[in-house]
């Protein structure tokens, strides 16, 4: 499921440092975004925070290390009183005004207008015409290659999966950026200035080019011995995951066995276990068979599950406009998105915007690349859902004085759901029908 990647916080950051007098046209090809400092404590007064160097007076410095960190010893003199008083005017055209600014305990508070950034947050993701965005610092071609012993072999063991299930889904990650991708013939791609990356299990890897940056990944180690996992293949470890959900499952009697939705739990559950820490650091399994090792509130599992209930809500939904009990809903353009007051609400929206982010950090350059900035991402989204899920009643009734609301939710989960979607489709995740 691919929806358009909502770059609008990227953007709306780069303009505050342009407004502050950063001038970021020297920014090369290994800057690195982080993730900027996100306010949830009070939502009604502050969005994104910048700390501030007193200098004496109204003047203060803003560090860049917020968007660039390796240009951490940038600096820039503003005049707080003046920044207060101008941006909310200044932000007036940009894809996310700012409303207000305010300052506390050496702090610049940013607080961003709600209604503007649900309208255009939830009309990029679901508008089918929109491309991916492509980060502004690379170039369009990404060369990705693997070692040639690596195949989709059941023989292989849990490192040399691990290995290939990254190159899958770092493919897929700069494939959701907007990117061509080049995994074969990188001898084309040599004496540019093309990114390439190797990915390999081996520390000293003979197959990696001479301009390429190697993407090394840790061994997977039994839990119990604290050794590597060399006595089981890839093959009998996903069917002793699948045999787990199914025991899970007959013992709750819920999806009583099936099958094919256990081997879909015990792909997804495999692939977050082995890419949920930093590729080059090892990770440790446990080979037990003992179905404490398996459950909905923990990893892939719960990422489906919460994938399960937003569709189910908007599903139902169809179901009471086919059957009438609903009218359709309105074009995105005429909902009132301030009527979205729920603090959860606007968390969601804030986690949604910073999907680019979480994609942002996983490829970053010189080898120094992960997954797991996504899997912690989704799975904040999806602790901060299921607590919206059990406090709030989505469909209501049809009255015509809580429509409004509802349909400004049916929106935001519609939104949810895809970008949870594409977090799923980046780990070769198949979404489930039901739970």
């Amino acid at each position: 499921m691919a929806a358009p990647i909502p770059f609008m916080l990227v953007e709306t950051v780069n303009n505050l440092y342009r407004y502050f007098g950063f001038d970021d046209s020297g920014i090369g090809e290994n800057a690195v975004f982080q993730e900027p400092r996100m306010s949830r404590q009070n939502p009604n007064k502050c969005d994104l925070c910048f700390p501030l160097i007193p200098l004496g007076g109204c003047d203060a410095q803003v560090p860049g290390v917020l968007l660039f960190p390796e240009h951490r010893n940038f600096k820039v003199k503003i005049n707080v009183e003046k920044v207060k008083e101008e941006l909310p005017v200044v932000s007036e055209g940009w894809v996310i005004p700012v409303v207000s600014c305010s300052t506390s305990s050496n702090t610049l508070c940013i607080l961003l207008d709600h209604a503007n950034a649900f309208q255009n947050t939830i009309s990029q993701i679901l508008s089918e015409s929109l491309k991916p965005s492509r980060l502004p610092c690379f170039e369009k071609v990404i060369g990705v290659s693997e070692d040639a012993s690596l195949n989709d072999s059941g023989g292989a063991d849990l490192t040399q999966l691990r290995t290939r299930l990254a190159f899958k889904s770092l493919c897929n990650v700069f494939s959701s950026l907007g990117y061509k991708i080049k995994t074969e013939g990188s001898d084309t791609l040599e004496g540019t200035s093309t990114p390439k990356y190797h990915i390999c299990y081996k520390s000293v890897c003979p197959e990696k080019g001479a301009e390429q940056s190697l993407v090394h990944c840790g061994a997977v180690l039994d839990v119990a011995s604290g050794v590597k996992a060399n006595d089981i293949c890839a093959r009998d470890y996903y069917r002793l995951k699948k045999l787990l959900f199914e025991n899970v499952a007959q013992e709750r009697d819920t999806i009583q066995g099936n099958s094919s939705h256990s081997e879909i739990l015990a792909e997804a559950e495999v692939a977050a276990e082995l890419l949920g820490v930093k590729l080059h650091d090892h990770v440790s399994v446990s080979l037990s068979s003992s179905s404490d090792n398996v459950g909905i509130a923990r990893g892939a599992t719960f990422f489906l599950y919460n994938h399960v209930r937003l569709s189910c809500i908007r599903k139902k939904f169809e179901q009471e406009v086919e059957c009438g009990n609903y009218s359709k809903l309105p074009d995105v353009s005429e909902v009132d998105f301030g009527l979205l007051s729920q603090n959860e609400e606007w968390e969601l929206l804030l986690l949604t915007l910073q999907f680019s982010y979480w994609l942002v950090n996983c490829v970053r350059s010189k080898g120094k690349i992960s997954l797991h900035p996504i899997l912690v991402g989704m799975d904040k989204l999806c602790r901060v859902f299921s607590v919206y899920y059990r406090r709030v009643r989505v469909l209501t009734e049809p009255r015509p004085h809580l429509l409004p609301v509802m349909y400004a939710r049916l929106y935001l989960l519609q939104s949810l759901e895809r970008i949870l979607g594409v977090g799923l489709s980046i780990f070769n995740m198949k979404p489930l029908d039901y739970m």
